[in-house]
């Protein structure tokens, strides 16, 4: 990402819906997991870190990121265990995680094969070490947010679900995020369409009225109830999965 989206995802992460929404989901599957032994846990792709600060109770955390601001702005939050890494060379020793996180990244033109990082991840862990992954889903919703935060490649569950099981994961969770969200954004980039304009291309990340941000975590958290419960969604502008390394 460009430098101003790292400074407005820090400014936003603690509080904004979506981030929030997303952060407790992961948490309520890493505290599945969580037993009397600590965890030891890496953010692949960290960002400014939010995340690794809400799961720093839960054992030992260690995040890397591509970008050095990224690791500046995580060093603010006072974590520890931060380091720069570009994930198409990163390798970890082998059977180090009890839990890799990794949302909105692989997907990421700094990544070059996705799958051959995955296939990373799945070394580093411990065996019945979880993955959790976050993506951008379905192609239709591809936009210039995509574009301000270098998004290369958005997915569909039948296949990565069948790459994540040919690499040697058991799946856990598999289901779209947000559908409330991918009818919205796919109306909103239909009717810009018709209104094209050479504005600069920026995220849509922007600040919400109070009411308005709190009605949408609302919102979120009902779909993560039904995430977690099982209710499959057949659309949605994010693809959440968890798996277990066989």
């Amino acid at each position: 990402m460009e430098d101003a989206e790292y400074y407005k995802m820090f400014e936003f992460e603690d509080n904004y819906w979506w981030y929030r929404g997303l952060h407790e989901l992961v948490e309520h599957f890493v505290n599945t997991f969580h037993s009397d032994q600590p965890l030891r846990i890496l953010d692949a792709g960290c960002g400014t870190g939010r995340m690794l600060e809400l799961l720093k109770n839960y054992g030992i955390i260690e995040g890397i990121d591509f970008s050095p601001l990224a690791v500046t702005l995580c060093e603010h939050r006072q974590l520890k265990n931060i380091a720069i890494a570009n994930l198409n060379h990163w390798d970890s020793r082998e059977k180090t995680y009890d839990v890799l996180i990794s949302n909105d990244v692989i997907c990421t033109s700094n990544v070059d094969d996705d799958l051959a990082v995955v296939k990373k991840f799945h070394r580093a862990l411990k065996p019945g070490g979880a993955l959790i992954l976050n993506l951008p889903a379905f192609d239709c919703l591809r936009r210039p947010h995509d574009t301000a935060v270098f998004g290369k490649r958005r997915y569909r569950k039948k296949k990565l679900v069948n790459d994540l099981e040919r690499i040697g994961f058991r799946i856990v969770v598999a289901n779209y995020r947000l559908p409330f969200l991918f009818l919205f954004i796919l109306i909103q980039k239909n009717i810009n369409k018709l209104f094209a304009s050479d504005k600069k291309i920026t995220s849509d990340l922007n600040p919400l009225p109070s009411i308005l941000n709190r009605s949408l975590l609302f919102l979120n958290r009902i779909e993560n109830k039904m995430i977690i419960s099982g209710l499959p969604f057949p659309f949605g502008s994010s693809l959440f999965v968890v798996c277990k390394k066989k």
